[in-house]
């Protein structure tokens, strides 16, 4: 299932509370009132949110007749900000919470964030601008993994890493693009992390 923020889960996790105890969903205006929303519209788009990612349907002609989709159980991780696949970008931006699927997770979890892909660099390993990478927290890695590097201590970038002769080749998964090379020797550099898995999203999703 696709990731959702913390505010989402809250909204589904009470729609899944409420209809287990009424045998039926809240109103827009109870989902408002429970949640301390601003307004009615604010419940509604989260509602709607959720029904787009596929974790809530609507029975036609029965408003109040949300069903769930939720198929397993969600784990939140921290999701940083964005990385550049292109050239490399400041990749802490921000933080919040997403829900992901467990099953995408290893079973340590404690050193895993996620990050938004922005960019075009890594399209031929089917990783698109706007989908969401999820990366173990580590110093080095192993030929051919997908790695988050820094470069000059203060950018950073999805790529693939092979460590040669007397440098360290980030390569890009799309033809177009030249890899990046780093010196050895070269102090602003550092692995910030291996990618373990991509999340796809929709196109242009927030």
């Amino acid at each position: 299932m696709p990731p959702i923020t913390k505010r989402q889960k809250e909204t589904l996790d009470f729609i899944k509370s409420y209809r287990a105890k009424r045998g039926y969903a809240p109103s827009l205006e109870e989902i408002k009132k429970h949640l301390g929303l601003s307004s009615v519209s604010t419940a509604h788009h989260h509602v709607s949110a959720l029904k787009g990612l596929g974790y809530l349907g609507r029975e036609d002609n029965q408003p109040r007749a949300i069903s769930i989709y939720e198929a397993e159980s969600m784990v939140q991780v921290p999701l940083l900000g964005t990385i550049a696949a292109g050239q490399p970008i400041e990749a802490i931006e921000g933080r919040e919470i997403i829900g992901v699927a467990l099953s995408q997770l290893p079973r340590a979890r404690d050193n895993v964030y996620a990050l938004r892909v922005k960019g075009e660099s890594m399209i031929d390993e089917n990783i698109h601008d706007g989908d969401i990478i999820l990366v173990r927290h580590q110093a080095t890695a192993e030929n051919g993994e997908k790695v988050v590097a820094l470069i000059d201590r203060t950018a950073a970038t999805l790529k693939t890493y092979f460590k040669e002769r007397g440098q360290v080749r980030l390569q890009p998964a799309n033809k177009k693009m030249e890899p990046i090379i780093v010196r050895s020797g070269d102090t602003g550099f550092a692995i910030q992390g291996v990618v373990l898995g991509v999340i796809k999203c929709a196109a242009g999703a927030a």
